[in-house]
This record gives C-alpha cells, sequence and structure tokens, in this order.
C-alpha cells in the first residue's frame, strides 16, 4: 500500500515539473480571469444601459432632448466610447447647452453634466428670430418670417432690431462692444431693454425710458470714458434726461 502511495507521488511530482505543467500552474489565475474578462463582454455587461443627467438644475434643456440626441450610444461598449464625442453630439444638437462634462460610471452608465447658456438677446435678422446668450452665442433660431412673434417672445431679453445681419458663424455681430457698453451702463443702474442697430451705429433703451447712442464701430472707447463721466455726474447731480448721444466730443443730451 505505502509502495503505492510511494508511487503515485513519485509520478505527481513529475508531472508537476513538466515545463508545461509549470507554466499552466503559474498562469492558470490569470487565464481564469482573462476568460470571466471574456464573458462579460459576450453578454454586454459593458454595454451603456443607463444615461444620467443633473436635469433638476437646468431650465431649458431636458432629459427627453438628452435621450434623443443620444440613443446611438445606447447599447455600445462603456470601454470604446469617446466622451467627446458625445459632448461634441450635445453642444451640436442642443444651442442651449454651454458645456459638458461625461464621466464613466461601471459597468455601464454615463453621468452627463449640463451647464446651460443664459439667454439675453434676442432679434430678428433676415427673415428669422435669432436667441443669443450673455456670451453672444447663438443659442437657437426660434422661427422664420415671424418678426411680430419674435418681438413678442422679449420678456426679460434684450430686444436687437437691426437692418443688416446681427449673427456671424455663430456669434451675436458687434457683441464685444454692446458687452462693453452693456457694463458701463449697468454700473449706472441702467438696465437695458432694446437695442436698435443700425450700420454700426447703436441705440440703447433702458427700461426706465432713458435712451443711449453709441457708434459701435469707431472710437467707442472714448465714448465709454465721456458716458462714465457724465453719468457720474447724473447721478450726482440728480439729472433728469430722455437721450444721451455719446458720439460727440460734447455729448448731446436732451433734458426733460
Amino acid at each position: 500500500m505505502n509502495d503505492n502511495l510511494k508511487r503515485r507521488s513519485v509520478v505527481i511530482n513529475r508531472v508537476k515539473r513538466i515545463p508545461f505543467v509549470v507554466l499552466l500552474r503559474r498562469f492558470l489565475p490569470f487565464f481564469i480571469f482573462i476568460f470571466i474578462i471574456l464573458l462579460t463582454f459576450l453578454f454586454g455587461l459593458w454595454n451603456i444601459k443607463n444615461l444620467q443627467y443633473n436635469t433638476k438644475d437646468l431650465k431649458n434643456v431636458t432629459s427627453s432632448e438628452l435621450d434623443s440626441s443620444l440613443s446611438n450610444y445606447i447599447g455600445r461598449n462603456i470601454f470604446a466610447t469617446n466622451p467627446n464625442d458625445l459632448i461634441a453630439k450635445i453642444t451640436t444638437n442642443i444651442g442651449y447647452v454651454k458645456e459638458a462634462s461625461v464621466k464613466k460610471i461601471l459597468p455601464n452608465t454615463l453621468r452627463i453634466d449640463i451647464i446651460e447658456h443664459t439667454p439675453l438677446y434676442i432679434g430678428y435678422s433676415s427673415n428669422r428670430c435669432l436667441l443669443f446668450s450673455d456670451t453672444g452665442e447663438l443659442i437657437n433660431e426660434i422661427c422664420k418670417d415671424c418678426q411680430a412673434e419674435c418681438t413678442v417672445e422679449v420678456s426679460d431679453l434684450v430686444y436687437i432690431n437691426s437692418n443688416t445681419v446681427i449673427e456671424s458663424n455663430g456669434k451675436l455681430i458687434f457683441f464685444e462692444e454692446i458687452f462693453k457698453v452693456n457694463q458701463l451702463l449697468l454700473e449706472f443702474n441702467y438696465e437695458i431693454s432694446s437695442l436698435n442697430l443700425q450700420d454700426g451705429i447703436a441705440l440703447f433703451r433702458d427700461v426706465l425710458g432713458h435712451s443711449f447712442t453709441f457708434d459701435l464701430s469707431n472710437q467707442l472707447e472714448d465714448q465709454l470714458a465721456r458716458m462714465y463721466l457724465i453719468g457720474s455726474k447724473i447721478n450726482k447731480d440728480m439729472i433728469e434726461y430722455t437721450t444721451l448721444d455719446l458720439r460727440f466730443e460734447r455729448p448731446v443730451m436732451n433734458i426733460k
């Protein structure tokens, strides 16, 4: 009996020393791990099934819009999915999206966080009603051949009336100049409600009925400096007026 056990032990030890068996014993856990991983891919464990959004923080972008835009990504392998592709898809298809970030949550979920544009300007140009953000980006086209409806849409937005196009390459024309004027007027508590833009000459109107005229295409910095000096004097002396034209070295003011 003992001889049989000895022979069996010798045979087993010899088998264990065979190079193939040694190699197999050494790498067997690795092979098992790879096999299990292959099974998870085969059965779609890593395929995208869930899209999560921060919609509770959004005012204009809805989960249904995001689902529609990203429907083609459902079922794709999460590792083979490039987050930058999703971001490009979202920002291209949904105008209100300013920024987006994508986080992969294994095994099959994408977490998508959105930052929206803040709408501020609306204008009618080339038979189109266009909505722009506070950074001058074109958000979307609201309607065509609808000037009356476009004016009604104003509410808390600055309405722009222009005799030329107001959009170029997805950006509000003269935005930087308009922004500078708007910021300075806000320093003196003038909240702009509308802007009439004719060949670079801009007539800003505030909610209290004041109007300010600037030439956005010529020596704007000088006009802003005049506005700062005159605005300070108006506040100090409590001057009541209706219009103020800053295009001239001696600005023209209509006193009430």
